[in-house]
């Protein structure tokens, strides 16, 4: 809860003031580089949780990996967490930031999940209607889940449906479990 709320402040803080110096889409694409080197580097992530490195080595690491390639209100971002000791929390402060890019800019990110690879025209269709249905645009993100058997399951916002093989075998599992015979003879 608390790592929530302090991502959600910060990252709220730097989508104003990106919005408000017009440079929404530069931080944007840094906040995505952020959590790419994050989600890809785990020494990264561990030099930003450890209490043993200093500030000062932490704002060069940053400096080194980042500075070629920022927008230089991004850098100074990072450079004040990490003076306020919330290095920590880089990353899910890039992650609100998406978030709240999304929202503004009314980008739905569905998921697709199907037991076999899906062609390309199914997928446009299926952003086609869902655009319909959110009246804003899809992100779609696409997943090969074998254990499917077949079928689909979409979920988007807070909806989700699924046609997938494995759902109708296990209703019918619980149908068969609850033994509806009686006998009358």
């Amino acid at each position: 809860m608390k790592q929530t709320r302090i991502a959600n402040r910060y990252a709220k803080a730097l989508f104003d003031l990106a919005l408000e110096q017009d440079l929404l889409e530069s931080v944007k694409t840094d906040m995505d580089l952020v959590v790419f080197v994050c989600e890809q580097n785990k020494d990264f992530r561990l030099m930003l949780h450890s209490p043993i490195i200093y500030t000062d080595k932490k704002e060069k690491i940053i400096s080194l990996i980042f500075e070629k390639h920022f927008q230089q209100m991004s850098l100074y971002f990072l450079y004040l967490i990490t003076r306020k000791n919330r290095e920590a929390f880089i990353e899910p402060i890039a992650k609100q930031f998406i978030e709240q890019y999304k929202e503004y800019k009314n980008i739905t990110t569905a998921v697709l999940s199907t037991a076999v690879k899906i062609d390309q025209n199914i997928s446009e269709e299926i952003v086609e209607l869902l655009e319909d249905q959110t009246k804003g645009e899809i992100e779609l993100i696409e997943s090969v889940k074998e254990e499917l058997i077949g079928g689909f399951v979409l979920a988007y916002k807070d909806f989700q449906y699924n046609a997938s093989v494995q759902k109708q075998i296990k209703e019918l599992k619980k149908e068969f479990d609850t033994n509806l015979y009686i006998r009358e003879f």
